[in-house]
């Protein structure tokens, strides 16, 4: 009788030789499941997939391009604000305005976790070309010092003048010190103290949200909530944000696996998501720091805390992400190709194009923002944001082929 552990097992074989007859060039022994040489390291079970997995990339555009959107209208001063800060009320514009605010929020709760994600893959493809343990540390410790000094030089110059400001980039690079420790952990220990994180974070939430928001301390900024009165100034917490690159960096172990790419399988974790968000909300209390109120218009149901994030509002904006990824697998074949190409093109260059997107827009919000258009404002937003994209995309285009010229420049940090 074959018992439920050799039904896994032929079932992962299977799934494997199935994988390895997709990729040319992918042999029966690379695509056995090798645990890396060091000894404390991770077992990546066939993490990183050989080439690009193309419907990642573009939801890492669509995330990329709902960010910019926001950025504009902020630059314009005409905000897409449909959530809250510190607790505090929302002020909302429009319903333009707040509906497309509410669907860029996808932006930094998918751009977080893709970054673990995008790690994993780097990291387990990294060992399989034999490439050293320290190697893989310096590098991530040399990114995590560009981001930092990008996010201290041209973003900070871009977003608020000569006034020191930290944005995500700062974010992102400790998350990539803490992964070049991280990563010889146990997958499973991984998994549980994310999950302790992410769940402590969110009980101990409702107690220090309005305290150490807008603090003077920037170290309590940094670990907890936000503060523009810390110098510099500090949007994306470690504690609360980290969880998500950590829930990515688990998620690539396991995007080699049939089931993970494809589209029902997503449809189904995004439904669970947003099913556990109703809960959550509804309810209040747990994991929603702005409960919603009868008194309340019911549009304010759908407007939740995103600094410090709550987990109403990482479950509701990542299970939107997980239908669009649903979406992306079932056209996959589509993305190699117009229009939809240029989603890919912006993925594959997330970080260049942040950069870039505060240069392009800030520039051009100078020039837009005096001429008091006579129309209505959104849509100078989004007229705006599409002849930015004019520039930027060719951009990103541009740099993805100069990088893969020059794989050992320093773009390769970027």
């Amino acid at each position: 009788m074959i018992n439920g552990t050799e039904i896994v097992v032929n079932s992962l074989r299977r799934g494997l030789m199935r994988l390895a007859s997709l990729w040319p060039g992918l042999s029966r022994r690379s695509a056995t499941i090798v645990a890396p040489a060091h000894a404390g390291a991770v077992a990546v079970p066939q993490a990183a997939v050989r080439g690009r997995i193309l419907a990642i990339d573009a939801l890492r555009g669509v995330a990329i391009l709902a960010m910019s959107v926001r950025h504009i209208a902020y630059f314009l001063g005409r905000p897409l604000q449909a959530e809250t800060y510190g607790g505090q009320p929302a002020v909302l514009l429009s319903w333009p305005h707040w509906v497309s605010g509410l669907i860029a929020n996808i932006t930094a709760p998918t751009f977080f976790l893709l970054v673990g994600t995008s790690l994993a893959l780097l990291i387990a493809g990294r060992r399989r070309a034999g490439v050293s343990e320290w190697e893989i540390t310096r590098y991530l410790l040399i990114r995590a010092g560009v981001l930092i000094l990008l996010d201290l030089t041209i973003c900070d110059i871009a977003w608020a003048g000569f006034n020191p400001y930290t944005h995500v980039l700062l974010s992102i690079a400790i998350a990539m010190v803490i992964f070049s420790l991280a990563r010889f952990l146990p997958i499973p220990v991984f998994a549980v103290l994310t999950l302790a994180l992410l769940l402590t974070y969110q009980a101990l939430l409702p107690q220090v949200a309005l305290p150490l928001s807008q603090t003077g301390d920037f170290w309590q900024a940094l670990l907890w909530s936000y503060s523009t009165k810390t110098w510099p100034a500090v949007e994306f917490s470690i504690l609360g944000w980290f969880p998500l690159p950590a829930l990515g960096f688990i998620l690539g172990q396991w995007l080699s696996l049939p089931a993970l790419r494809r589209a029902r399988t997503w449809v189904g974790i995004g439904v669970a998501l947003l099913g556990i968000w109703l809960v959550l909300r509804w309810n209040g209390g747990f994991g929603d720091l702005t409960p919603y109120t009868p008194d309340q218009p019911w549009h304010f149901f759908f407007i939740m805390s995103k600094t410090p994030p709550s987990l109403t509002f990482l479950t509701f904006n990542l299970g939107l992400s997980a239908l669009t990824l649903a979406a992306l697998f079932a056209c996959e074949s589509w993305l190699e190709h117009r229009p939809l190409k240029w989603l890919v093109t912006c993925g594959q260059a997330s970080l260049f194009f942040f950069v870039a997107h505060i240069v392009v827009y800030g520039a051009i919000a100078r020039l837009v923002a005096p001429l008091q258009l006579p129309f209505p404002a959104i849509l100078i937003t989004y007229t705006t944001w599409l002849g930015g994209l004019v520039v930027l995309v060719p951009l990103a285009g541009a740099y993805n082929r100069l990088r893969r010229r020059h794989p050992q420049s320093i773009l390769r940090y970027l």
